[in-house]
């Protein structure tokens, strides 16, 4: 059985949760389907409530890697989907296409290719590259991806590395140890809603901003504010907490 763990908060204004919903009753395949949703202050909850086939779980998680171990602990599967919030997997043979290649043992982690739902060169390079060459040279894949993981491997590693963000490339240099992730022939579908309401450009710049600071130790969560701004997406912050300051911290050691 896949297990799939979608972490929710604040979902309904993005528009994909109703279609995130009706693509994974839609899948093929022996699946338990769970949704761990942080307070929030839409509808999210009483959506994921209503749907068949989702257990819905209600967790006092901070960040998106909190709300991703809780479905994890709670799941049952050997092989575990963590599910982004802003993805759409290939429609009905996903989860088959999980299931087949997990068949071989050797294969520890997975994920699909990646598309954007906006069409802009630079946004199709993104994923182009991020499809084929960071997997490759790097053994580095996003949450946008949908990664796939056995669940023996995420027991090794003590699950998402707890992080406001990079949690994911944090996640991908553990598993990376058990080999590189295995990348599956269908194409997931991505929001480009932050490149819509920042300006492409403007986005990248900041995206290859934060890998740097990232990359000289600064803390993920002052890097997560300022990612953010009024933006709040993976983290909801006080607004004392949303003040990004002149003087970033370094990450603790």
């Amino acid at each position: 059985m896949i297990s799939v763990v979608l972490p929710c908060i604040n979902e309904l204004r993005h528009g994909y949760l109703p279609k995130i919903i009706a693509n994974l009753q839609a899948q093929q395949g022996d699946k338990e389907l769970i949704a761990v949703v942080s307070p929030s202050t839409d509808d999210t909850l009483a959506v994921l409530q209503a749907a068949p086939q989702i257990r819905v779980i209600e967790a006092a998680a901070k960040n998106r890697a909190q709300r991703l171990n809780v479905g994890i602990q709670a799941s049952r599967g050997e092989v575990i989907l963590l599910h982004h919030p802003a993805t759409l997997l290939p429609p009905e043979t996903a989860l088959r296409q999980i299931d087949t290649t997990f068949q071989d043992p050797a294969v520890m982690w997975s994920g699909f290719r990646h598309q954007f739902d906006l069409s802009h060169w630079l946004l199709n390079y993104t994923s182009w590259y991020s499809s084929t060459v960071r997997p490759r040279w790097g053994q580095i894949l996003y949450l946008d991806h949908c990664v796939a993981v056995r669940r023996s491997r995420l027991d090794d590693i003590g699950g998402v590395p707890d992080l406001d963000i990079f949690e994911d490339t944090v996640l991908s240099q553990r598993l990376r140890a058990y080999g590189p992730p295995k990348i599956l022939p269908g194409t997931v579908i991505t929001s480009a809603r932050r490149y819509r309401d920042r300006g492409v450009y403007r986005q990248a710049i900041m995206n290859q901003t934060l890998k740097v600071m990232y990359h000289l130790q600064l803390d993920p969560q002052w890097l997560n504010r300022l990612y953010e701004r009024k933006a709040q997406i993976n983290v909801t912050y006080t607004d004392q907490e949303t003040e990004v300051s002149n003087h970033p911290p370094r990450a603790p050691r």
